[in-house]
């Protein structure tokens, strides 16, 4: 199917175009035993634990040795004052959540304040007043419109880490657990959490152990609102009936997420396993990791209770009674544990007997269960074996990978360590089998044309043609990552419009510093531009067979040949392809 996917690509581009701590070890990367070069080792090391090679730096891993390379992005946080800097632009990244539900206001919400105050009155205004006044406002007291939180502030600040950060290993490990443990800015109860929900439960904890990043998504509002677990409940006797498939949506075990189910009105009492069953089914044991329904509810008992801290006069009203005392509340950060609310009878998780009388350690006991079970580790192997390597990756790798996340307590650095130790992983230099997802595609090809980010916005419009929206994928699955998952004949034209439009200089805000200005004639012959262009966009690769199809398609007479021979490589299956 891959195969016939890149013919496929290569005929429909050239038709568009011609009209334990793992640093604490030292690693062996068995490169050589695959024949590949350091050069070659090290674009494979920047295409698969990176976001691509910027211009010059296959060259400078290979001069300080891929095992130093990686071994340096294993510890992450890594200094990086440049990033620090073009980050700034982004207020929301330095606020508590509190500080951003207060400064990013949705008009409805501003009307209503506003209302209150009697600075503006509906009835007697026109749109067209009432829009100056309401900008007025925002001015004065510091606000901004609430889509700008997610549209601007959470997608930029992505796509500035990918192409500018350093610590890149870091950030395609953000991707894929973000990913893993998905949530969504189209839940109403999320979308002004995620942001928080990256940078706090997701982005310091994927080079740590597992269990601490299970716990921080468990706990964080933005995971609990989205799995309906801030209304499960415990209600009184007759009353505390399961409800299932309640968000709408997932496969799984009775149905979870993604199942076709009639719409509910939301119980306001009543327990909620839509938490409790993608917990095992997506985050921890997989969808074959044997546990049964009766686990699931047994487990959504266990986390009855477990919520979210409000927002406004309630919040408010929750930190005085817990100041006063109030031994019925805990708080911990946004997460509220509401002992009212918990299921306190017996229980039994797994086989695992949890006694009547439990509170909120109750839930942290099944966290600590889930993560330590066998079925966990081979999960987890499976998924960043298929990330990193291979769509079907060898059993032997999965089994090596899983062994070393039991060994280490689930230590993510150190299974990455295995996994880059491992031939199976340099033996895909050769092949090439992973096609990049949209992200994976814009971010690298910025990195390669050694681009300057100014606006984020025209390229998210590209990743959503291309199929991938960022924070917007609504089932909890995360996006698959199979190669089937992005090939469509819509993506594909999306994906080949967006190489010649970016080799044309014609996306706003994004500034290619290797490309000439667009008011520059044809500045290169066929040959001069494949030289240049294919040593930034194909490093360390063999490009003849590329460039001898390029040159076939360039008419002698074209203008603009080196635009064109950059858009006909971006969009090619040798860039398409990692």
């Amino acid at each position: 199917m891959v195969m016939t996917w890149r013919l496929g690509l290569a005929v429909s581009l050239f038709a568009v175009l011609a009209g334990g701590s793992a640093h604490a070890v030292e690693l062996n990367l068995p490169y050589r035993e695959e024949g590949l070069s350091r050069q070659q080792a090290a674009a494979h090391l920047l295409e698969r634990f990176a976001f691509g090679p910027r211009p010059g730096e296959v060259e400078r891993v290979a001069g300080l040795g891929p095992a130093k390379w990686l071994a340096r992005q294993l510890t992450g946080g890594l200094p990086d004052p440049g990033l620090d800097e073009r980050l700034k632009v982004f207020p929301a990244l330095s606020m508590t959540q509190a500080e951003i539900h207060e400064v990013y206001v949705s008009n409805g919400r501003l009307r209503r304040r506003m209302q209150s105050e009697g600075v503006l009155d509906p009835a007697g205004t026109s749109r067209a007043e009432m829009r100056r006044k309401m900008a007025q406002y925002r001015e004065e007291h510091g606000l901004q419109p609430y889509h700008r939180l997610f549209n601007r502030e959470l997608r930029g600040q992505k796509l500035v880490r990918a192409v500018h950060g350093e610590d890149q290993l870091a950030e395609v490990l953000t991707s894929f657990w973000f990913n893993h443990f998905n949530v969504t800015t189209r839940n109403r109860g999320a979308r002004s959490r995620v942001l928080t929900y990256e940078r706090e439960a997701i982005r310091p904890h994927v080079l740590g152990k597992f269990r601490t990043m299970l716990g921080a998504t468990a706990k964080h509002p933005a995971m609990l609102y989205y799995l309906d677990n801030v209304r499960s409940r415990m209600a009184p006797p007759g009353r505390n009936r399961p409800v299932r498939g309640a968000a709408g949506g997932g496969t799984g075990l009775a149905g979870g997420m993604m199942a076709a189910a009639p719409a509910e009105r939301p119980r306001k009492f009543g327990l909620n396993e839509n938490y409790a069953r993608e917990l095992m089914e997506l985050h921890t044991l997989g969808v074959d990791g044997g546990y049964t329904q009766r686990d699931v509810t047994e487990v959504a008992r266990v986390l009855t209770g477990w919520g979210v801290m409000p927002y406004g006069e309630r919040r408010t009203k929750i930190e005085q009674r817990i100041a006063r005392g109030n031994r019925n509340l805990v708080q911990q950060g946004e997460f509220l544990f509401r002992k009212r609310w918990h299921d306190t009878g017996a229980k039994e998780v797994l086989g695992v007997t949890f006694p009547s009388g439990g509170g909120a350690a109750e839930g942290e006991r099944v966290l600590d269960l889930l993560a330590e079970h066998p079925s966990t580790a081979r999960f987890i192997a499976t998924k960043l074996a298929r990330r990193f390597v291979s769509d079907h990756p060898p059993e032997a790798l999965v089994a090596r990978l899983a062994g070393t996340f039991a060994r280490t307590g689930g230590d993510l650095a150190a299974v990455m360590a295995t996994l880059a130790q491992s031939r199976a992983f340099w033996a895909e230099a050769r092949t090439r089998g992973k096609i990049k997802s949209p992200f994976e595609l814009v971010a690298s090809s910025l990195r390669a044309l050694d681009a300057d980010v100014r606006r984020s916005r025209p390229v998210m419009q590209w990743l959503e043609r291309m199929g991938q929206p960022l924070y917007g994928y609504t089932p909890p699955t995360g996006h698959p990552d199979y190669a089937a998952s992005w090939m469509n004949s819509g993506a594909l034209i999306a994906r080949i419009n967006f190489g010649v439009h970016l080799a044309g200089g014609r996306i706003r805000g994004i500034s290619l510093k290797r490309l000439p200005k667009r008011r520059r004639r044809d500045v290169m012959t066929t040959d001069k531009a494949l030289a240049v262009y294919g040593a930034l966009l194909l490093p360390a690769r063999d490009t003849r067979e590329i460039a001898s199809e390029v040159r076939k398609t360039i008419p002698r007479d074209a203008e603009r040949k080196d635009m064109k021979v950059a858009g006909m490589l971006l969009a090619s299956p040798e860039f398409q392809y990692r």
